[in-house]
């Protein structure tokens, strides 16, 4: 294989048509030099220079090789130039996919904040089910997910690292007849539309236990809420504009709540909680843009619970609802450092 240092100093040596001043400018000694040229002539089985006391001149074999050979050395001066904005995060790609409640708990905000430093970064969100987002991440579709960890149970390509797991707090519209109650068992909440996504097997039979308008899907073990939508946002709507009731972590309502639209019910289930976490392959190494942004993903989470720390419900005995402290912006009061 054609060595590309000896090929760079054969180049200087056209150049400069003299041993010592081209050994000058590559920084080695003119013995080296000739040693290396001698080398190259030798792996390649052709005399590339004729020497004589006028100088250096390349012979027909040598031409051809430094013809070939610049676009060779121009190519790798280019490769390394490219790796090096890579690992500087200038270019590159991140592909990423996302549960709907990481979605919308630290992943937006985390690619946020990536490009906020790195805008010339390309980076693709895709949304949906670990197991689809899964079947990608091993056709080398995806990069990095974030998603229910309990879906990747028992796959040994894939490797996991768990996030913090956030509490769901159960919520309804400002208004709604369940305010007027003191504290509403879960039964009497769940009389009502349930409107949320779908819920993994860990804890699909305890949901359904307690709202049976759902149901279990046969073919994945999830649980189907009687509103089934597929983001945290449409059920918020939902909610909004119905007595319907959802859950989620208190971080993804507390503006609402804030504003008096949304209101948390004083219901609190051990086993209602998040379980995602990252989700990548086994064998092969994050590229520098995806690992910075399982390092966003990874402030972000650690920020949120800290917030939530602060963002226990409080009552509101005008309406008979709660509120929370308003959740101030992580992206104002929290950018990670450069």
């Amino acid at each position: 294989m054609l060595d590309l240092r000896l090929l760079h100093q054969a180049a200087t040596l056209a150049r400069y048509r003299n041993f010592a001043r081209a050994a000058a400018a590559l920084h080695i000694t003119q013995p080296a030099l000739s040693r290396n040229i001698a080398s190259l002539e030798g792996a390649l089985g052709e005399k590339l220079f004729h020497r004589s006391r006028q100088g250096v001149e390349p012979t027909a074999f040598g031409e051809l090789l430094l013809a070939r050979g610049r676009a060779l050395l121009e190519d790798a001066t280019a490769l390394e130039r490219e790796f090096r904005r890579m690992r500087g995060l200038e270019v590159g790609e991140v592909r990423v996919g996302a549960g709907p409640y990481p979605a919308e708990l630290s992943v937006g905000e985390a690619v946020g904040r990536l490009l906020d430093r790195h805008p010339r970064l390309r980076v693709d969100v895709t949304v949906g089910d670990l197991r689809e987002l899964g079947a990608a991440l091993l056709e080398g579709k995806l990069d990095l997910v974030v998603a229910e960890l309990s879906l990747a149970e028992g796959e040994p390509r894939i490797a996991t690292e768990p996030l913090p797991a956030h509490a769901g707090v159960f919520y309804c519209r400002a208004g709604h007849p369940l305010l007027a109650e003191p504290a509403p068992a879960l039964e009497r909440v769940l009389a009502f539309p349930y409107a949320g996504t779908r819920l993994p097997p860990r804890i699909a039979k305890a949901f359904l236990a307690l709202a049976k308008a759902g149901a279990i899907d046969p073919s994945t073990g999830d649980y189907l809420p009687p509103v089934k939508v597929d983001s945290i946002r449409t059920a918020r709507e939902v909610v909004l504009a119905s007595d319907a009731v959802s859950a989620a972590p208190l971080p993804l309502i507390a503006a609402e709540i804030d504003a008096g639209r949304l209101a948390a019910l004083p219901l609190r289930l051990p086993w209602l909680k998040t379980g995602y976490g990252l989700v990548y392959l086994r064998d092969r190494p994050l590229s520098p843009a995806a690992e910075a942004l399982a390092a966003e993903v990874r402030r972000v989470e650690a920020e949120l619970v800290a917030e939530t720390d602060r963002l226990q419900p409080v009552p509101a005995p005008a309406r008979g609802a709660r509120t929370a402290r308003k959740l101030p912006s992580r992206r104002a009061s929290a950018r990670s450092p450069q």
